[in-house]
């Protein structure tokens, strides 16, 4: 208590000599100064805590707002890049790009070596324009398969090497770059095909004269379950059909089958570019497990959003010059000649007006002249079409025989079957007979028991009945005393 008094008075008496000496600059004391000072600085300091907090309320305020500002942003930028790339992808890099396609027979769904390419295709997309343009490589065309030298039909490649065979028999024969590939079998082509509605088609009397047994052999080999066509004209073709008619060659020509493979898939990219997203997602669920390709989901993405501006050009066979004969008991596709052919395959796919063949192109070129003995360039082979074609003599005769063994086996058992019904004829009055016989000997006896028993009741006279009623009763008795 003591000290406490004494501090205060000594606190009083400090604050008095304030009040008296205020006129004076010097402090009278160093510690009253310091705490003055001090009292500053905590003051200072607390009114900075205070603007510092301030500040950072109104920084949190902010930050509340700026995710969404900043993601709204994003967003925006992202969609412009996006239709800026989309605008400039086509300029940038090459002008145009090469997809080799491969339509393979393989029965138990093998997609490299020892499956058999009926359809070799290259598509050529110039990403300025949007343009596709087709060209099918005949696959009976006589080339250099391997490299080393071999010469053979050029869907041989595939055969032995499996798709990196086959794209540099392509690229070395052709003298082009490829820079993908897709291949696939008949399943994937069906399963697009009928995941996009199918396609409306008008055949020949003589495509549709075949194309009911190739709608068999693919459902056999696909396992995917179809009906056959009732009629020629316009038809509506689900997957099944549409691979069936692209795998049509009796009436005609190979060439006249490739051009039936290039319209049904000019059809079917018609369909995709109508086609909405939700399709689109069913149409790849459904084909991709079902093909082999080098590209990936960026490619097809890329593709899918240039779809709208795609369109198909112009679609050929190549070679164009050609002739057919036998090499070494092959039947092969002759180009008149490889060189010349090459030089206008160029011009078709890529626009280039002076293009000048590399040596190894040459060389194939001359080796295939002297083989066949076409040294020099022909004029170009009528463009090969649809919807024509005729039945054949043998095919005819063929259907002739079985409409005659048809007839032959339906009047046998017509006739089978009218002596069936003579001989029921014949047994039915016998029968007859034999149940009026049996009829009239019931009937006999029914007359003889009646006869007897009238018999009985005159015997016994009025009272026959009382006596066998005593005589029943007398029983009775006897047996109950």
């Amino acid at each position: 208590m003591d000290s406490r008094k004494r501090r205060t008075a000594r606190s009083r008496s400090f604050s008095r000599e304030k009040e008296d000496f205020s006129n004076l600059d010097i402090p009278i004391r160093r510690s009253e100064t310091r705490r003055e000072s001090d009292a500053r600085e905590y003051r200072g300091q607390e009114t900075d805590k205070q603007e510092e907090g301030y500040r950072a309320a109104r920084r949190g305020k902010r930050k509340r707002k700026n995710p969404l500002k900043g993601v709204f942003f994003l967003c925006l930028l992202l969609v412009g890049i996006f239709f800026l790339w989309r605008f400039l992808s086509p300029y940038i890099g090459k002008q145009y790009r090469t997809i080799a396609i491969f339509g393979l027979d393989s029965r138990d769904g093998n997609k490299e070596a020892g499956a058999l390419s009926d359809v070799i295709m290259l598509a050529s997309i110039n990403k300025r324009s949007g343009e596709i343009k087709l060209t099918s490589v005949f696959r009976d065309t006589y080339s250099e398969v391997d490299g080393n030298g071999k010469y053979h039909k050029m869907n041989e490649a595939y055969f032995l090497g499996g798709h990196k065979q086959a794209i540099k028999a392509l690229e070395r024969n052709l003298d082009i770059s490829i820079d993908d590939y897709v291949s696939f079998n008949w399943a994937a082509v069906a399963k697009g095909i009928s995941a996009l509605g199918g396609v409306d088609l008008d055949l020949s009397d003589a495509e549709f004269y075949y194309i009911n047994a190739f709608i068999t052999e693919t459902v056999e080999s696909t396992g995917i379950p179809s009906v056959h066509l009732e009629h020629a004209g316009l038809n509506h073709l689900d997957g099944i059909q549409a691979v069936a008619y692209g795998r049509l060659r009796l009436m005609d020509t190979d060439f006249n089958r490739t051009a039936r493979q290039r319209k049904v898939l000019s059809l079917a990219m018609e369909k995709a570019k109508k086609a909405g997203p939700v399709k689109m997602i069913s149409v790849a669920t459904q084909v991709l497990p079902e093909i082999s390709t080098s590209m990936n989901m960026a490619d097809f993405t890329d593709l899918a959003s240039q779809l709208g501006r795609l369109h198909l050009g112009e679609t050929t066979g190549f070679p164009f010059a050609r002739t057919t004969m036998k090499i070494k008991k092959m039947d092969v596709v002759i180009p008149a000649t490889l060189e010349s052919n090459v030089i206008e395959l160029h011009q078709f796919l890529y626009g280039e007006e002076h293009y000048h063949p590399s040596a190894t192109v040459k060389k194939i070129s001359d080796h295939i002249a002297e083989v066949s003995g076409v040294t020099k360039p022909l004029e170009n082979a009528e463009e090969a079409g649809t919807g024509g074609g005729t039945v054949r003599k043998k095919d005819k005769k063929q259907e002739e025989k079985t409409t005659k063994k048809e007839e032959k086996s339906s009047k046998s058992e017509t006739e089978e079957k009218k002596e069936e019904h003579k001989s029921e004829t014949e047994k039915k009055p016998s029968e007859t007979e034999e149940s009026s016989i049996e009829v009239k000997k019931e009937v006999e006896k029914e007359t003889e028991n009646e006869e007897e028993k009238l018999t009985e009741e005159n015997s016994l006279g009025p009272a026959g009945d009382i006596g066998k009623k005593t005589i029943e009763s007398s029983e009775e008795n006897a047996e109950n005393p």
